[in-house]
């Protein structure tokens, strides 16, 4: 399992509640919150707390598995990063299904120059993701926002 070499290599722990995080997100391919987390995890889990998902999660974020969106009413979502930070890329989300998807394209260096011009800034990195609705939501009828 390629995220078990991520976390190896960040030098984290291998545990059976950390595995039982990622396996979440790979099986469910959308993007929860950590209270959904919380609650799948309590059935294999008999001590596991709230705190727990949120620092594996938020430690998850900072290497790249996961991916962090902000949601319509400032709740905080996760999402698996299928590409591990093998090349530069986004994400795009379906605010029907939660479902999350990677793309490579990214023209951002065009308009960087301009963009730094404009705001007097030094842009060292920056963050890109979209929302929007799959083709299966879409062919289903569903329209829904997060």
């Amino acid at each position: 399992m390629e995220y078990k070499k991520i976390l190896k290599r960040k030098k984290l722990k291998i545990t059976p509640k950390r595995i039982a995080i990622i396996n979440y997100f790979l099986k469910k391919d959308k993007y929860a919150t950590p209270f959904d987390v919380w609650i799948y995890l309590k059935k294999n889990f008999k001590k596991i707390g709230l705190p727990t998902i949120y620092r594996n999660l938020e430690e998850f974020e900072k290497i790249g598995i996961l991916t962090k969106i902000k949601g319509e009413e400032n709740r905080f979502y996760y999402g698996i990063c299928k590409m591990l930070n093998k090349k530069h890329h986004h994400h795009i989300i379906c605010t029907s299904c939660h479902k999350i998807s990677d793309f490579e394209l990214c023209n951002f260096e065009q308009i960087k120059g301009e963009i730094e011009e404009m705001t007097n800034f030094e842009i060292k990195e920056h963050q890109f993701f979209l929302k929007g609705i799959c083709k299966d939501c879409k062919e289903g009828g569903v329209n829904e926002k997060i």
